[in-house]
């Protein structure tokens, strides 16, 4: 039967708690834009004044913040962009995600193409000498990198093309980029535009261990950049590699800053500035959600606030009705519970519910272990591996070697919420009634 969707079926599900949109949207603050507000950013104060001591020092830094995925590294780095703006730096509209294939001239034109995208959209053109802005735009619209193959789109600010559309461009160098980004910076910081520029870097996590210290190597020279602070993120893999490299180690300007969770009073406090931020005035307002199961998400994900998030928002749109439903426990672990069955463990079978239900409680798992523990062949298990990475249920965490190191979604955990694992949880126990579903 072929779905029908009409104007009531497609209209905006938030309205019936009086919101204007999903307080439970996972997106990070934005330095520009978005649809959170920089208000509604709670907690992280030391490692804010951190950060902020450290752009104050002037001169240019490189810093490097770390924690774990969802933990909120990008929105803490973007409020401090945000709170730097407005002090009188310059900062590019967005984060600059890294790639693994990059070499030190992709990285240098990504930056370049980054500062390039914000000043036109912003119409600040002008703050750059008219030649140098010119060779800028010149440079941006006509690039050949010969250590880069494939579509430009960097950094998601949708410069399109590729090396062969642009004829008769002669060979970039390193030595060029890292000029006219210098007369660039020095451009910025004179006449009294700005002050200094801040530029932030993520997915750093991406990398392998080799291939992050070998471009940490290849850009020493371009982060050492005076009047530049550079901020790099990453997840906790990430320190051991810098310090394991003496050159790129020396020059950071302090240890890493990582980010925990946070507390289950300031995860409160976030969805409750998000819930009064997005209300409709006029409209009688209603919470999605009780404190109670805030905390059953809480101590399911050990706090990450993403996770959390995703759940509370998933919760809501599964239930598709026409008048507000506050999520309580029973709710919650009902609609999630079942969730995890429709999309993960009914399409599975005995076997391969055997692997996930071993993974469910670990961090990471290679298939070396998995054959261990389950006392099966390695090729039976990459067989499975492979079906639960099909339907999503697993990814490829990181590579240690020539090891494979998966991890299981955050939203299978969703599973535990059934009440027929409720107090289950060691693993023993666990794995029976998984595999038994």
């Amino acid at each position: 039967m072929t779905a029908t969707f009409t104007e009531k079926s497609l209209s905006n599900i938030w309205e019936i708690y009086g919101l204007i949109s999903d307080p439970f949207y996972v997106g990070p603050i934005l330095v520009f834009g978005g649809n959170l507000p920089r208000s509604t950013f709670i907690g992280r104060n030391k490692e804010k004044k951190r950060l902020l001591a450290i752009l104050r020092s002037r001169g240019g830094s490189r810093i490097l913040v770390s924690g774990e995925p969802g933990v909120g590294k990008t929105s803490f780095v973007n409020v401090v962009r945000s709170e730097a703006l407005d002090a009188g730096f310059f900062t590019p509209m967005k984060e600059i995600g890294v790639q693994p294939e990059w070499e030190a001239n992709d990285f240098i034109l990504n930056t370049l193409f980054a500062i390039y995208n914000t000043l036109v959209r912003q119409s600040k053109e002008e703050v750059l000498s008219k030649n140098l802005f010119l060779e800028l735009q010149k440079l941006v619209t006509s690039v050949n990198i010969s250590s880069y193959s494939g579509s430009i789109s960097v950094a998601g600010y949708g410069v399109g093309g590729s090396k062969n559309d642009v004829p008769n461009v002669q060979q970039i160098t390193t030595s060029y980029l890292l000029d006219i980004f210098e007369r660039i910076i020095l451009d910025l910081t004179s006449k009294e535009s700005f002050s200094e520029v801040i530029i932030h870097y993520n997915n750093l996590e991406n990398f392998k261990s080799d291939e992050l210290a070998l471009l940490f190597k290849r850009i020493r020279d371009f982060i050492l950049t005076e009047k530049v602070h550079f901020i790099f993120v990453g997840d906790l893999t990430v320190p051991p590699i810098i310090q394991s490299v003496p050159r790129a180690q020396s020059i950071f300007s302090d240890t890493p800053i990582i980010l925990e969770s946070l507390s289950f009073e300031e995860t409160l406090q976030i969805l409750e500035k998000r819930v009064e931020t997005l209300k409709i005035p006029g409209l009688t307002h209603v919470t999605p959600y009780t404190v109670d199961a805030v905390k059953l998400l809480y101590d399911l994900y050990n706090g990450n606030i993403r996770y959390i998030l995703n759940s509370l928002s998933t919760a809501i749109r599964e239930l598709s009705t026409e008048r507000p439903i506050i999520l309580d426990n029973e709710i919650i672990s009902n609609i999630l519970s079942k969730v995890a069955e429709d999309r993960w463990l009914s399409k599975l079978s005995h076997w391969e519910k055997e692997i996930l239900g071993s993974m469910l409680n670990k961090k990471e798992m290679s298939n070396k272990e998995l054959s261990q523990k389950l006392h099966k062949k390695p090729q039976n298990i990459s067989k499975a591996l492979k079906k639960l990475q099909e339907i999503s249920s697993i990814y490829l965490n990181r590579t240690e070697g020539t090891s494979k190191l998966y991890a299981v979604h955050p939203s299978v955990k969703w599973f535990l919420l059934s009440n027929k694992t409720k107090n289950k949880i060691d693993d023993e126990n666990l794995l029976k009634y998984f595999v038994f579903i």
